[in-house]
């Protein structure tokens, strides 16, 4: 009752919500934070119909322990923002290929780093083939200002139905990039030389959900992160950084709001 009051109030217009605490922070195939964050996706904007549904987004992702309150706050790590454009090219009864574009900004605020303080500008895509067998999915990221680096993640994933609502949905990715994206994931490379562009990382995944509701879905997740290569395995146990783990399993709980 409440979805389809929130439902009619907002239309043509549409908002999304999505929280999480997840026990990793695993961002771009890098694993940032191995303690508990608290994750937050929110989108809302104008359902165009033949053309579209245009947005805007904003993501943010905070601390749940004081682990490194000396690199930054507890509260607030950093925020992305931006315009978005979603489009559903529909082929045949179940088949389509889902699209969805963003500009965007990413704000890192008070650090005590003040080198750290910066704001990261990017495009993204991400687009997948929805059908009822087998989803084949990519994304694409090219950050172009305050870093310069190519993101890529690609996959597959299958959602099996469950009665009362239930469903679990496995899902295997790589992810990688450009040379630049492969040293911000790995570090430096122990001979002095460049990391080559490719996949420095592959997840599998296993997301059991309850469909609750038309606007409301209840999910959890456990995921298994596993750097790729012999030499980037040898590096990344080397290496100083807190969290450069060759291996983690990690998971997560949260909603999904749609009105």
């Amino acid at each position: 009752m409440i979805g389809l009051l929130a439902a009619g109030v907002l239309s043509p217009f549409f908002f999304e919500a999505t929280p999480e605490v997840r026990s990793t922070y695993q961002s771009l195939g890098k694993i940032v934070e191995d303690r508990p964050m608290q994750i937050t996706n929110i989108r809302f904007g104008y359902d165009a119909g033949a053309f579209g549904r245009f947005g805007v987004r904003n993501w943010d992702v905070s601390s749940l322990s004081d682990r490194r309150h000396d690199a930054h706050r507890h509260a607030l790590y950093h925020t992305e923002f931006g315009p978005t454009w979603q489009y559903d090219l529909r082929f045949c009864d179940g088949w389509l290929l889902a699209s969805d574009l963003t500009r965007s900004w990413t704000l890192y605020r008070g650090f005590d780093d003040k080198a750290s303080n910066k704001t990261y500008h990017w495009w993204q895509l991400d687009q997948s083939l929805e059908n009822p067998y087998l989803v084949p999915f990519y994304r694409l990221r090219r950050c172009f200002r305050g870093n310069d680096y190519l993101y890529f993640k690609a996959g597959v994933r299958r959602r099996f139905p469950l009665p009362c609502g239930l469903y679990v949905t496995p899902s295997v990715f790589a992810e990688g990039g450009s040379s630049r994206n492969n040293k911000r994931v790995l570090g430096g490379k122990p001979d002095g030389g460049r990391w080559g562009s490719g996949v420095s990382s592959v997840s599998l995944r296993l997301e059991f959900g309850w469909r609750i509701s038309e606007w409301l879905t209840a999910f959890a997740y456990v995921e298994q992160y596993e750097v790729v290569g012999g030499e980037a395995r040898r590096a990344n146990k080397e290496s100083s950084y807190t969290c450069a783990h060759n291996d983690w399993t990690h998971g997560g709980v949260g909603l999904r709001l749609r009105f």
